[in-house]
């Protein structure tokens, strides 16, 4: 447990717990307004079929996320040529199976079991956003993290 320097204030000692998880979820949610508007202008203005809107969107959704999260969540500092390109692998990787498991999820939940759809995504993409968070600070940024200090704790 961290200890509270004797000037640090309740919103500080959150901040320094908390924060990189806070600013993930920013960008998170900013990853969400920009597919939306991508598929949107991708579908109904420029024309694209649903489907290649729907995976042009995703796209550019992922990509807006592994440099958001490579440099203002985690903070990593790798831009060599092998190390970038292992990021953007694991990070690509990583995204396909949270992607077959909101998948999976949803077919089991919605199409066999026959609950609340809307309920099911909204908690399909609250467990999606944990298992990337923890994949990108645990397995994709490890070493952007741990070189930070903090190995451990939401920080």
């Amino acid at each position: 447990m961290e200890k509270m320097t004797e000037h640090e204030t309740g919103i500080e000692r959150l901040w320094n717990r908390y924060g990189t998880f806070i600013i993930y979820m920013v960008f998170g949610f900013l990853a969400t307004v920009l597919e939306t508007f991508s598929y949107w202008l991708l579908y109904e203005v420029i024309g694209l079929s649903n489907m290649m809107s729907t995976v042009i969107a995703i796209f550019i959704t992922i990509t807006f996320a592994f440099f958001t999260n490579k440099i203002f969540v985690y903070k990593s500092k790798v831009w060599k040529t092998a190390p970038l390109i292992k990021e953007i692998l694991s990070f690509y990787w990583f995204r396909i199976l949270t992607g077959l498991f909101n998948m999976l999820f949803m077919y089991v939940t919605v199409d066999k079991l026959a609950w609340w759809p809307v309920g099911m995504k909204a908690i399909a993409a609250i467990i999606v956003g944990i298992m990337n968070y923890l994949l990108g600070k645990f397995i994709i940024f490890r070493n952007a993290t741990q070189r930070r200090g903090r190995p451990n704790g939401m920080n």
